[in-house]
């Protein structure tokens, strides 16, 4: 799968649903599922509240499947098959939008004003208000990040 990238606005409805944007469906090949999985972030950062995730269907059963393949320890193991069960699969209607689940609202935090941020394998759902008191600001990233994977193109 190619990286997702950039952020979106979107709305929470009364009916529960939001819009995902045109720009996050056409970065999404077929291959990788046209439907998703929703799930809650899980290992939030300390002191974060705990957000939604969502991946491409296709995609997400191969990395669940991986994972379990991965050797984990029995804790790790025990982890990962409760994410599992709590995982839930929707599906956009004709417009591209989604259901947000009235059982995964109550795993994270929601709001009607959201933004869907991609972080290359998935989107994460954020109020849009924490979303930007988070990332509204100047984006760094150490030169030596860029270098490494330049370096690991370049010998493919």
């Amino acid at each position: 799968m190619k990286a997702l990238i950039g952020n979106f606005d979107a709305r929470l409805d009364a009916k529960r649903r939001i819009a995902v944007a045109s720009g996050i469906r056409e970065q999404i090949s077929a291959s990788d599922g046209e439907n998703f999985v929703l799930v809650p972030d899980p290992d939030p950062q300390a002191g974060r509240d705990r957000y939604l995730w969502l991946f491409p269907d296709v995609y997400f059963r191969r990395l669940a499947s991986s994972m379990k393949r991965s050797g984990l320890n029995p804790e790790q193991q025990v982890g990962l098959d409760r994410w599992l069960a709590i995982a839930q699969v929707v599906k956009p209607d004709g417009q591209g939008r989604l259901v947000i689940p009235e059982r995964s609202i109550k795993y994270a935090v929601v709001a009607e004003e959201l933004k869907l941020s991609c972080s290359g394998n998935h989107i994460e759902i954020w109020p849009r208000d924490k979303w930007e008191a988070q990332y509204d600001v100047e984006a760094t990233l150490p030169r030596s990040v860029f270098d490494l994977a330049s370096d690991s193109l370049a010998e493919e």
